[in-house]
């Protein structure tokens, strides 16, 4: 399902069981930043300390990209971050390929109302495999 604004994208996802996670999580990580920001970047799943607050990219990870960003004169408030997943996968590890799935249209989505120019996935976040089966064609257009 497609949404059509931010509010009903949210809150759509707050009470989201479409896959395991949800049953481990203590927040849902939504994700944050310029909903109008020209980069984008995209995550595997949140942590301890995001699932915790709530927000990607809050913890160590999120500390070192603070750090980059100031280094190239960019803010944090100026770009969007999500996540692949939006509930922490158990002791950190990597999205299974059906939470990854479950979540794709959420993170889709994000995609299509951000409309950025540029996405960058961090680390491995796994979307890379979906990226060949037309599940990103189209999806953004400025």
């Amino acid at each position: 399902m497609m949404y059509e604004t931010w509010e009903d994208l949210e809150k759509s996802i707050v009470n989201c069981n479409k896959c395991k996670l949800c049953k481990t999580r203590q927040n849902i990580v939504f994700g944050t930043g310029n909903k109008n920001a020209r980069l984008m970047f995209i995550g595997e799943g949140p942590g301890a300390d995001e699932d915790r607050q709530g927000e990607p990219f809050v913890g160590k990870a999120g500390k070192l990209m603070n750090m980059a960003f100031e280094t190239i004169g960019l803010k944090r408030e100026d770009v969007y971050i999500a996540n692949v997943v939006k509930c922490r996968p158990p002791a950190n590890r990597n999205p299974e390929d059906d939470e990854a799935f479950a979540c794709l249209d959420y993170l889709r989505n994000q995609v299509i109302l951000v409309k950025p120019e540029i996405i960058v996935l961090l680390r491995e976040c796994g979307i890379e495999k979906y990226i060949g089966k037309g599940i990103w064609y189209n999806c953004i257009s400025r």
